[in-house]
Parts: structure tokens; sequence; C-alpha cells
């Protein structure tokens, strides 16, 4: 089931990201812009289900507020990544950095043990991102753009950390509760973003306008995508191993 589910979610994230490429290339080229719309579109979810919001302990909330805080400092520097260079580099570069990531933080965090069948098809899994990446690792040895590559490295990081807190908040409390208070914290953050100079420039409504109506329907294509993956990611991650 969780496998399903992650298949699914993922898919949608890429498409959802292929559509941010070509809008901070025309439409949205910032980075925080994008990060801010990204993290508000959050507050849906609170519109649509608030009922299902329950108290938590404080290490619980603190838990779910964070893996969502998070998010929005890792797209950041994930649309500047990918402003950097091309997506079908740059996705499968961090694709294969986040499971040893995420790995690491859910032994010392989650107290995560692999048997020896699951160890055997982690390793199957890191090293056939490492291959998918590979292109990308070269290109950047080649260019010598260690900036990128350390873009990816903390983006990959970022969400890694929000994904084990995400799932010590799920294994602490309700499972929809523990999502509604990551939103949370996805929209506090992005909220904090709104403080930028150049986000409220670029949030003009008279900009998106002037691109034309087909743009902004494709926009709001890619945002309801990138708005229904996490949660689809979330609930996988809620019934297996992170």
């Amino acid at each position: 089931m969780w496998l399903i589910l992650a298949f699914i979610g993922h898919s949608a994230k890429a498409l959802g990201f292929l559509g941010d490429k070509l809008f901070i290339e025309k439409l949205l080229p910032s980075p925080k812009a994008l990060a801010f719309l990204s993290g508000t579109g959050g507050i849906i979810y609170f519109l649509i289900m608030p009922w299902f919001l329950k108290p938590a302990d404080n290490i619980t909330l603190a838990a779910g507020i964070l893996a969502g805080a998070l998010g929005i400092p890792a797209l950041v520097y994930f649309y500047r990544a990918v402003d950097r260079d091309e997506i079908s580099r740059v996705v499968p570069a961090i694709g294969s950095i986040t499971p040893i990531a995420t790995f690491i933080l859910s032994y010392f965090i989650l107290g995560e043990r692999f048997g020896m069948q699951t160890s055997f098809a982690f390793i199957l899994l890191v090293a056939g991102g490492v291959l998918v990446a590979a292109r990308s690792f070269a290109s950047m040895i080649r260019r010598k753009d260690f900036q990128l590559f350390s873009l990816e490295i903390l983006v990959a990081g970022l969400f890694a950390l929000s994904a084990v807190l995400m799932k010590f908040a799920f294994e602490s409390t309700d499972d929809i509760s523990a999502f509604l208070w990551s939103r949370l914290g996805s929209v506090g953050a992005a909220l904090f973003l709104l403080s930028d100079s150049e986000v409220q420039y670029r949030l003009k409504l008279s900009r998106f306008r002037e691109e034309g109506a087909k743009k902004e329907l494709f926009y709001v294509s890619t945002r309801l995508l990138t708005g229904i993956a996490p949660l689809i990611i979330w609930v996988a991650i809620s019934y297996g191993s992170v």
C-alpha cells in the first residue's frame, strides 16, 4: 500500500517540479515567491478538514510544525538549484542524496534499524539513485560547480529532516492531525517570506495578468499537483519506513 502511494505522490511531485521549472524561468523568476505560493497553499487543508485537527503534546506538536516549516527553505534552495541547471539533472541528484540523509537521521531520531533484506534493498536504492544522477554529478565536476552541489546536499538534508520529523509526529498522534500541524508550519514559514520586498514585487497580480490566462491555468494545475503530492507522500510515510 505505502509503495503505491509513494509512487503516486512522487510522480505528482515530479510533474509539479516540471511546472515549477517553467515558471521560475518565465513567469515567476523568484525562488522565494514560488516557495511562498507553495507553502501558503497548505491552508486549503485547514478549510476542507479542520475537524481532524487534534491537540498534541509539545514535542509532537513541535515536530509536526517544524517538519512543515523546513519544507519552505528546502523549496527556496531547490528552486535556486533548478534555476542554475536542468531539472533533469537537479532532481535525480537530490533524489540520490536524500535517502542517505534520511537513513542517517531516522537511525538517530526514530531509532530505525534495518534487517539484512531491507538493508540490501536500501543499498540497491542508493546505488540506483547514484547511477541515475551520475550525469548530473559528472556535469558539476566538469564545470567545477561546487556551489550547486552544496545546494543539492542542503536541499536533500532539509527534505530528509522534514520527512523524519513528520514520521515522528505520525507515530505520536493521529496521522491526519499530524499532517495538518505540518501544514500550519508550512504556512507560517511561507508567510514569513512575505516580508521580503522581492516576494512582494513578484506577487503583484498585474505581472500575472501580463502573461495571459493560459499560463495562469497551467500554473494553477501545477500548484494543485504540488499541493496534493505532499499529502499522498505523508500518508505513505505513515504506513511504511521513512
